[in-house]
């Protein structure tokens, strides 16, 4: 039996041996507020558990994003008064890093438009990254003084070495569709118009992967670096939170 549900800030589904999360909303604020993040952290443990399921997708919605959202959210963590509050978001968004990249499933991040370094850093912690031919990676960090939130140093420098991971982390230039498959940091291009396909295709691809083959080549594929990045996100949290104190955005 299939099932379906929607809530403020997302909504999921399953298709046979597939579970579907899309996010939706101005994700930053959502999850400083904590909106949903019960949900999402219960929802995503059902999935781990559930024996009939082999791959997750991750998506955002196709609702216009731009980059105003995050320099936004900078000026309200810049602020914010309770500080627990963004201390919980940090932690909360750590964690969900932590249950993508340690999942037994196999994980596909689908996404389109404007992205910012968050969402590329919660992309990297997934096994499989499709994007449409649209997407452009902004640095808004660079631009507002700060650093990404989700690990982006730790899976960058794996990824395209350290040299390269420096000529992006420290540049304020943007990274097209194209540039990122270039690089690594995607693997797959399609156009707009086929992205759902495209990612139901893919998804169904791994799916067909006998099950322990597949959660197998994972779990060694990711080995020794759970622990690793699990000591690299608290640094990462302690090394945020002490910057955010620092700023005095008007």
């Amino acid at each position: 039996m299939e099932d379906k549900r929607v809530y403020d800030t997302f909504s999921y589904e399953t298709q046979d041996q597939i579970a579907i999360f899309t996010f939706k909303g101005k994700a930053l604020f959502n999850a400083a507020g904590l909106c949903d993040m019960e949900h999402i952290g219960k929802t995503f443990k059902e999935c781990s558990d559930d024996n009939k399921l082999k791959v997750i997708v991750i998506k955002r919605s196709s609702e216009t994003k731009d980059s105003r959202e995050y320099s936004e959210f900078i000026k309200y963590a810049s602020q914010a008064k309770e500080k627990h509050q963004i201390h919980r978001m940090l932690n909360f968004y750590s964690q969900f890093i932590m249950e993508v990249f340690s999942q037994n499933k196999f994980v596909i991040s689908v996404d389109s438009g404007n992205i910012v370094a968050q969402f590329l850093n919660l992309s990297m912690a997934c096994d499989y990254r499709i994007v449409a031919d649209n997407t452009v990676i902004q640095k808004e960090y660079f631009r507002n003084g700060v650093i990404p939130k989700g690990g982006a140093t730790f899976f960058l420098s794996q990824i395209v070495g350290k040299k390269k991971a420096y000529e992006i982390l420290l540049s304020g230039d943007d990274i097209t569709a194209k540039e990122a498959l270039d690089m690594g940091l995607v693997d797959e291009v399609v156009p707009i118009s086929e992205l759902d396909d495209a990612a139901l295709k893919r998804a169904e691809h791994f799916a067909a992967v006998p099950r322990y083959t597949l959660t197998g080549i994972k779990r060694l594929m990711n080995y020794p670096n759970v622990e690793d990045l699990k000591k690299y996100l608290e640094y990462e949290n302690n090394v945020i939170v002490r910057m955010f104190e620092k700023l005095n955005i008007d």
